[in-house]
């Protein structure tokens, strides 16, 4: 048995920001570039996942990426929405925020989005205008932005997966927050996996953009990790279709590790000529990254539309 949220959610996203006064071109020039970086950003602590927000930190890393590795748009997960406000007042006007909240489902219904910090010893938000969510941030237009319905744990956190088009290079874009590993947090349905479902209806949702990169935390090793994880792959096949950011020893389906596990978790897909792949390098002995995940950039080929 699958659980599934509803009807399609039509309605537009909370954009963050406004794109460029100025206006952009309907298509990119010949031979443009895209560099797309993904990144778990770890701002919620009590999740586990890292010790401390380090908000100006990770703020700082991400504006580095935009001036030494000409990033033009980031896919963001367990992002915070002041991490958000921050990011954008840092990289100014030009840039535009398509934001959704992470749900709690409680026997399938959908209740309260999830807050970034929350009061002492209670589940109540620190700040209600602080959620934690996924987001979509994209300089020189911004458009599109639509939220999916998606395969979900019945009492679990519920990641969003939604999508927005980059105007200047007619892409779209799409944030990943797969489901954990054998929906080790639903207690209605133990044991049951709902990550090759969720790979299947991402797969039917990219197919339709002829240029697309879509990626994010797939919460999965890759298929050539073995049987359990080959079979999470196998019904999308995402690999036939797409090619990967990060792949050792191509034509195999592994790559850099990612997570602080020591294993590959991070995923960047696109039908688009790929150019390059940078993963960030695990810190110094000593020293910590900002986030138990580590980001990855990717370098695709834009042409114009025909």
């Amino acid at each position: 048995m699958r659980k599934f949220l509803g009807a399609a959610a039509g309605a537009a996203l909370v954009v963050l920001g406004v794109g460029p006064g100025a206006s952009v071109a309907a298509t990119p020039p010949a031979g443009t570039n895209l560099q797309v970086l993904s990144w778990n950003m770890c701002d919620v602590v009590r999740w586990g996942g890292c010790a401390e927000r380090q908000t100006d930190a990770k703020v700082a890393l991400l504006k580095q990426q935009v001036q030494q590795r000409y990033v033009q748009a980031m896919l963001l997960q367990e992002v915070c929405q002041s991490t958000l406000r921050k990011l954008t007042a840092e990289l100014g006007p030009a840039w535009s925020v398509s934001f959704q909240p992470y749900h709690w489902s409680q026997k399938g219904v959908i209740t309260t989005v999830s807050p970034c910090e929350t009061k002492p010893g209670t589940s109540e938000p620190l700040d209600p205008n602080d959620d934690v969510g996924t987001a979509i941030v994209v300089k020189a237009g911004l458009s599109a932005p639509l939220k999916y319905p998606m395969v979900q744990p019945s009492t679990a956190l519920v990641p969003p997966f939604h999508c927005a088009t980059a105007d200047y290079f007619e892409v779209r874009l799409c944030a990943v927050h797969s489901p954990r590993e054998l929906s080790e947090e639903d207690p209605d349905y133990p044991g049951l996996d709902y990550r090759d479902d969720y790979q299947l209806a991402v797969s039917d949702i990219v197919e339709d953009s002829p240029k697309v990169v879509f990626g994010g935390d797939f919460n999965t090793l890759p298929p050539d990790a073995g049987a359990k994880y080959a079979k999470v792959w196998k019904p999308a096949d995402l690999y036939s279709a797409y090619k990967e950011c990060d792949q050792k020893n191509f034509p195999g389906r592994t790559g850099t590790a990612t997570h602080s596990s020591n294993t590959k978790l991070d995923y960047l897909f696109s039908n688009l000529k790929p150019r390059s792949c940078f993963v960030e390098p695990t810190a110094p002995e000593g020293q910590k990254n900002l986030s138990d995940h580590r980001f990855l950039v990717y370098s695709v080929e834009v042409a114009p539309s025909a």
